[in-house]
């Protein structure tokens, strides 16, 4: 868990949505239960601390010394995205050039997105029916199929667009913080 949370941490350090930031990250680390709701969630987590009592205290203590100093939870933030940019010169170039571009016409960036989102749904919805079953999510969009009960808010059985984007909306909102690097109301 510890590693997946370094992965999505240095990923939205470069200004990538956070609700897919791990989905093809070489590196990144995706659990593979499908996820689940959130009691669920919680419980699986309280098991995970029972099991691995050690790394749970850890994790927690670097929970507390991140509430307590964020500035330099920050600052060890920034050196692990330097500490990436050396070993990936490339890609982090890219990405840089990408978050300015964002930044000088983030509607332009919305768009974008949103044309890519467009795209990858009607590329997995295979009968055009505007709607993706979990087969159709499982083929096109990966990362809505670990997801599936959690963004099929009717439990219909299927996924809209709208259903989606509220979710996105969702995991967004709820990740804004203080030391979030996120800006959920920049990337819709």
């Amino acid at each position: 868990m510890k590693r997946f949370l370094i992965a999505v941490t240095a990923v939205t350090a470069f200004g990538l949505p956070v609700s897919w930031a791990a989905d093809g990250l070489p590196g990144a680390t995706v659990r593979s239960d499908g996820g689940t709701a959130a009691p669920d969630r919680k419980a699986r987590y309280e098991q995970w601390c029972k099991d691995n009592a050690e790394k749970c205290r850890e994790m927690q203590t670097r929970r507390e010394q991140c509430k307590a100093d964020p500035e330099k939870c920050r600052a060890e933030r920034q050196a692990r995205q330097e500490q990436w940019c050396k070993a990936n010169p490339e890609k982090c170039r890219e990405m840089q050039a990408r978050r300015e571009q964002c930044k000088a016409d983030p509607e332009k960036c919305r768009a974008e997105m949103q044309a890519r989102f467009e795209q990858r749904f009607r590329s997995a919805d295979a009968n055009n029916d505007g709607r993706l079953t979990r087969d159709e999510a499982q083929k096109g969009v990966p990362t809505a199929a670990r997801h599936f009960d959690q963004i099929d808010a009717n439990k219909d059985g299927v996924v809209t667009r709208e259903e989606l984007q509220t979710a996105r909306k969702a995991r967004a909102g709820s990740r804004k913080g203080p030391g979030s690097s996120l800006q959920p109301d920049k990337v819709a």
